[in-house]
């Protein structure tokens, strides 16, 4: 019986939701507003520090411009009186005065320049006789130089120099390198200079000031007359300065009665110090805009929490049904995982597989050309020994040529793994042939093994090589067979079925749609996983030394790839083993067919009066067919690449027939020299040999345009098929 008392608990959670949206709905919003006003604070003080930094290094670029331009115009005035004794001076007074002129007017700013002997008083100025006369003993860039300082000073301007003042006044020893004092030059700058350059460079409300090493105050933006006591010792600004810190300073050092926001710079290597001063109280203003955007965004969350609440509170009984269909998302979640996982397992199957068919299809190719040099030269033995032979030379020969049989069957197999075997695809009634195929498959297994049939009566026809069928399922038939060593039940099933992309991950022969499956079931050991996943690997096999070659599967792997197909397997141990083949659909307008018929016997011929043009890359194999031709009566020429050949042609060679390799060097193949020797000579018979079989017209071109024979071949059928080439002009030989 269902017991509801074990919900209790969840109705009880599921209704304090709504409650804890709603409460979250008053205080969030409340949270918000406080952390936003918070990260504004600490964004505005971050922008307004950048701002002040900022200002501080363009003013300070902006006076190091200024004071450069008074210690050239310093540098020219000393240049211009340095070899000057003083009663020199005073005798050109009036020249001195109009170069010092020219000096100022060259200048971009506006300065005054003086030449002061070393009791104060003026040797020599641009301005009027007042200032030209001014007592300056007084100033501290006089004192300076007297007390042997030889780099430049800085100090206000003195009233004593009607007309520059406020300003900077720049002292500058005369002539100083290696001789004794000798008075001082002064550039003096106007503080409207300084002010005009200030502006732009700081915001509204913050203020420059000038300040020397000793913490004098020689200049600040907007302070009239009336300039700052000099810095103590400890005052803060003077502290900072002392150690080297930039970092962001709040301070009064100007007895502005409110805290200002500071920094400082150095002017270049000169004792001088740039400072820039904002009031903190104007980086704490509140923009109302972002306050009124804060106040927005928190009345924004609370309305958007108060509707969760409510949608919570109306959607509460619904969240069993919502559990539901989250779990069954989960599961086809995993499904999806699971059906991927496996395509990505089946498509790199596929790839080693595909690895696997190109080198095998390779070394078949080269074993042909090996059989085809073994087998050619026993049968010319044979021949050539004919009657003469005794017994053990005619079992060594049989024995070559059962091994080379063998051999031949061998790389069958193998170029059906590879899909390289040639087929003959037709429209195949896949019930019918299991119909009268059973007869053979019930005597190639035990009589502890029963076989049943389960057929489909409306499966459609299939497009398949009915031998390589019939090969393929007694291949699977004898491989359940000794999976049963205690006997059991092989089932075939066939039924109609439809691929999807995911199940053909990594088969690019087959594509999506309609198939014919055919089912072999056993109720055998079954494979492991390992084990399965290379079941289709040729030779691979578990069964002891001697009992298996392992190139059963492969094979039956190889044919339904090769012809569109698919094949799957399924096993796990002590569960038997499935291998399902699907087949492509047949046409719909032929007549299916169910086994295969036998082929009729060739006979003998004789190549008397004809001539056969071989061409063949490989010497041993050149040679055997050489040597088999010409003992059929055929006259022969030989050719080891098709450039060669066509020479032969060109140059009137009798040529009845061409026998030519496929595959060749030479930059033509046997295609090509085909259609070049129809083309010089249209009557002239063409059968190609290749031990890629049909694939290589495929390859190549020529698909049913030339006759092929694959490798190794037989004296008895290469000569039948030779003689189906013969020239309608030549009559058959006596």
């Amino acid at each position: 019986m269902f017991d509801s008392s074990s919900t209790m608990p969840g109705h009880r959670r599921r209704h304090l939701v709504p409650v804890l949206i709603l409460l979250a709905a008053v205080l969030m919003p409340g949270l918000l507003f406080i952390v936003l006003t918070m990260h504004d604070k600490g964004y505005r003080r971050e922008e307004t520090a950048a701002q002040v930094t900022r200002a501080c290094l363009l003013g300070r670029e902006q006076v190091l411009r200024l004071v450069q331009v008074a210690q050239a115009s310093l540098d020219r005035l000393d240049d211009a009186t340095a070899t000057l004794a003083w009663s020199q001076v005073q005798a050109r007074r009036t020249a001195l005065q109009a170069d010092i002129r020219r000096i100022e007017q060259s200048q971009p700013i506006p300065l005054s320049l003086l030449l002061v002997r070393p009791d104060g008083r003026v040797a020599a100025a641009s301005g009027t006789e007042a200032a030209a006369s001014a007592d300056l003993r007084g100033l501290e860039s006089l004192r300076a130089a007297r007390d042997g300082l030889r780099g430049p000073s800085f100090e206000t301007v003195p009233r004593d120099l009607p007309g520059r003042w406020p300003g900077l006044l720049i002292g500058q020893p005369r002539a100083p390198e290696g001789r004794p004092f000798d008075g001082v030059l002064l550039a003096a700058l106007r503080g409207d200079a300084f002010a005009a350059v200030w502006q732009p460079a700081g915001a509204p409300g913050g203020r420059f000031a000038l300040l020397r090493e000793d913490g004098t105050v020689l200049l600040r933006q907007g302070a009239g007359e009336t300039l700052p006591a000099p810095l103590g010792p400890q005052d803060p600004l003077r502290l900072a300065i002392a150690r080297g810190d930039h970092r962001m300073l709040t301070a009064d050092p100007f007895g502005d009665g409110a805290q200002q926001l500071l920094a400082w710079e150095r002017v270049g290597d000169l004792p001088l110090y740039l400072v820039y001063a904002l009031p903190a109280a104007q980086r704490e203003a509140e923009p109302p805009a972002r306050m009124a955007t804060n106040i927005a965004v928190c009345l924004a969350l609370a309305g958007l929490l108060a509707f969760v609440a409510l949608r919570a509170w109306r959607m509460e009984r619904t969240d069993d049904d919502t559990l539901r269909r989250l779990e069954a998302n989960a599961a086809e979640l995993r499904a999806e995982i699971t059906r991927r996982e496996t395509a990505e397992e089946n498509l790199r199957n596929a790839q080693r597989l595909e690895g696997l068919g190109r080198l095998t299809g390779g070394v078949a190719h080269d074993f042909n050309n090996l059989l085809t040099a073994i087998l050619g030269t026993a049968r010319a033995l044979e021949r050539h020994l004919g009657s003469r032979a005794d017994e053990r030379t005619k079992r060594l020969i049989a024995a070559t040529v059962t091994a080379v049989d063998r051999g031949a069957r061998l790389n069958a197999s193998l170029l059906a793994f590879a899909r390289r075997q040639p087929l003959t695809l037709t429209t195949v009634d896949a019930n019918a042939l299991l119909r009268d195929f059973l007869p053979l498959l019930r005597r190639a297994l035990d009589e502890s093994i029963t076989v049943e049939l389960a057929l489909d009566p409306k499966l459609p026809s299939c497009s398949a090589d009915a031998a390589q069928l019939e090969a393929a399922l007694l291949n699977l038939a004898i491989n359940a067979r000794d999976a049963m060593s205690r006997g059991g039940k092989l089932r075939i099933v066939t039924r109609r079925a439809w691929l999807q992309e995911q199940a053909l991950a990594g088969n690019t022969e087959a594509q999506p749609g309609p198939y014919v499956a055919i089912e072999v079931r056993d109720t055998g050991q079954g494979m492991a996983p390992a084990v399965r996943e290379r079941a289709f690997e040729p030779f691979f096999t578990t069964k002891p030394a001697g009992q298996g070659t392992g190139l059963g599967l492969s094979q039956v792997f190889g044919f339904i790839r090769q012809i569109g197909g698919h094949v799957a397997i399924q096993s796990a141990p002590g569960r038997g083993t499935t291998v399902t083949l699907y087949l492509p659909l047949g046409s719909a307008t032929e007549a299916a067919v169910g086994g295969t018929a036998a082929p009729a016997r060739p006979g003998s011929h004789s190549g008397v009066g004809l001539s056969v043009l071989v061409v063949e890359d490989e010497p041993t194999v050149r040679a055997v067919a050489v040597d088999m031709l010409q003992d059929a009566g055929f006259a022969v020429l030989a050719a080891p690449d098709g450039p060669t050949a066509l020479a032969l042609l060109q140059e009137g060679a009798q040529v009845d027939i061409l026998f030519s390799d496929v595959v060749m060097p030479g930059g033509m193949t046997g295609v090509d020299l085909a259609r070049e020797a129809r083309r010089l000579r249209p009557g002239i018979g063409v059968l190609l040999a290749s031990g890629y079989a049909a694939e290589a017209l495929t390859q190549h071109g020529g698909a049913g345009e030339f006759d092929l024979i694959g490798k190794p071949y037989d004296v008895e059928t290469v000569l039948t098929r030779i003689a189906a080439q013969r020239p309608r002009h030549a009559a058959p030989a006596a």
